[in-house]
């Protein structure tokens, strides 16, 4: 009990210290906020999980773009942990935080601890994945994700040819992403409506019958679930000869798992060749994937896009400015509060057009997409 009064008491005086350097100024009847920043203050950065290559990369962009801007980062990794997050936050308000970058765990779980900084006077910036439940995040940063749904469908219609009026039938199978998070559900229900019309024509057949998000679903991006979903499916529909023909994957961290598990099923070869694979994040691994025709697509996510927009907002924070180039962003129907969203361009990327996307943009090098392939690069160690 002593422990928690004392841990409430420091909660107080951040509240009102951090209340003191939050001003708000009304002009026109428009309220432009201006917060008190200073060369030195720490801007904390909440993200998920060391294990993706995607998080790592935005954690190095993000740390490079506030030690340019002036400020001190405080980068920390949930590890997939909602209490560890909730703890981390908590922890960044006290350390002095002005402003808290926010990429949520479990996308519905953090409405008491954000709405907790923010009367502490914390801008919240929820950055790529979605927080939903709460209104209590500032602005949001990131990609329009209902798109990479419709990028990845429409990467389906063209490697099959169904743009071009090939009849079928191609049989395909869908993954999901955990679904506690926001942007599992725009990546396969904007994929699936795009893809409906071809289910309904006949010309597209999922043999498991497996088509609803629930189904397809992989709890907490668990690459041991998703083997052992593959292989079910694999054994119980496809063992007969039918040739799977494509796969709706939600991320690149399961594009090279299922890559790997298709080859031991025979898949991979000129007689037998890969399925329309798609992806997502644009891991340097999974393009060396689709150098090598293993697997079709993924989404280029320029994470230095993310961060410049995230200091961008810094900068006009400190200097009162307003905000430009914000929309009015619902994360789900189920909630009637919208957020400030600045979104970023992002682009479907194949081996047509990597070499400009990628390589020429120096996103990443040729060296670094056109080297040997490791067994890393297939995501299963």
């Amino acid at each position: 009990m002593k422990r928690r009064k004392i841990v409430t008491t420091l909660l107080s005086i951040a509240v009102f210290i951090m209340m003191l350097a939050l001003t708000v100024c009304a002009s026109d009847g428009d309220e432009i906020r201006k917060l008190d920043l200073n060369p030195g203050d720490i801007i904390g950065v909440s993200l998920t999980s060391r294990s993706s290559e995607r998080w790592v990369r935005d954690a190095e962009t993000l740390e490079a773009a506030i030690k340019d801007a002036g400020y001190e980062p405080l980068i920390q990794y949930n590890e997939n942990n909602t209490s560890t997050q909730v703890s981390q936050i908590q922890n960044m308000v006290l350390a002095g935080a002005k402003v808290i970058i926010v990429c949520p765990y479990d996308n519905g779980s953090l409405s008491a601890v954000l709405k907790e900084a923010r009367d502490a006077g914390v801008v919240i910036i929820n950055y790529d994945l979605a927080v939903v439940g709460t209104g209590d995040a500032d602005y949001f940063v990131g990609f329009n994700n209902r798109e990479v749904g419709v990028m990845q469908a429409n990467a389906i219609i063209e490697g099959l040819g169904l743009d071009e009026g090939a009849e079928g039938p191609f049989y395909i199978e869908m993954f999901a992403g955990s679904l506690n998070e926001a942007n599992c559900y725009y990546y396969f229900d904007y994929a699936m409506e795009v893809l409906q019309p071809y289910f309904e024509s006949g010309q597209l057949i999922c043999k498991s019958g497996e088509t609803t998000i629930e189904k397809c679903s992989i709890i907490d991006w668990d690459l041991a679930k998703l083997t052992a979903k593959v292989d079910a499916r694999m054994t119980a529909y496809y063992s007969d000869g039918t040739h799977l023909d494509a796969v709706l994957v939600p991320s690149d961290y399961f594009s090279g798992p299922v890559a790997i598990l298709l080859q031991g099923y025979g898949y991979g070869t000129e007689e037998c060749p890969m399925p329309v694979i798609t992806g997502n994040d644009c891991y340097e691994s999974v393009c060396k994937l689709i150098a090598n025709d293993l697997v079709y697509m993924t989404v280029l996510k320029d994470s230095t896009l993310l961060s410049d927009a995230c200091m961008y907002i810094i900068d006009c924070l400190a200097n009162g400015k307003e905000v430009e180039g914000l929309q009015d962003y619902q994360p789900t129907e189920d909630y009637d509060f919208t957020l400030d969203a600045y979104f970023v361009d992002m682009f479907s990327v194949t081996k047509a057009n990597m070499e400009e996307l990628v390589i020429d943009s120096g996103f990443y090098s040729a060296d670094q997409i056109y080297g040997e392939l490791t067994q890393e690069d297939f995501g299963l160690n």
